[in-house]
């Protein structure tokens, strides 16, 4: 009895210390998150995924009634290769934004729009875009 008591004890402290390092983890990303924005800069992110997108947009569209579309531009930019890469890696740097009935951009402050430095997209994102660099959601 007392070797299972040990047991889930140190599964409890396993868990414990897992929370944790998850906790100093995301510490760290908003951190990173947060003085990119102080500079003016878009934050890195590792993966940009479809749900993040679409997440975007759906939250969002809340304070902008007067948005008949989203929109996802993505630039493909060059980084230089870490020391123990031969071949720089590719980054995309993408723009989410919302469009009038127009099709102008909604700027200002009160309409939301996001950036980011993202090291890949998921499958769903860039079977999205194709060879393409825009997506439009309506």
């Amino acid at each position: 009895m007392h070797s299972g008591m040990r047991k889930a004890k140190k599964t409890l402290a396993d868990q414990l210390a897992g929370g944790v390092n998850a906790l100093r983890d995301l510490t760290g990303e908003l951190a990173d998150v947060l003085q990119s924005l102080s500079e003016g800069r878009p934050p890195r992110i590792d993966e940009l995924t479809m749900p993040d997108v679409v997440g975007f947009f759906v939250d969002s569209k809340k304070t902008s009634p007067e948005a008949v579309a989203g929109v996802i531009i993505r630039e493909r930019e060059e980084t230089r290769a870490d020391k123990d890469e031969a071949a720089p890696q590719a980054e995309y740097l993408v723009h989410l934004f919302f469009l009038d009935n127009d099709g102008q951009p909604l700027t200002g402050d009160r309409h939301p729009r996001r950036a980011y430095l993202a090291g890949r997209l998921d499958e769903e994102l860039a079977r999205a875009f194709g060879t393409n660099n825009i997506v439009i959601f309506k």
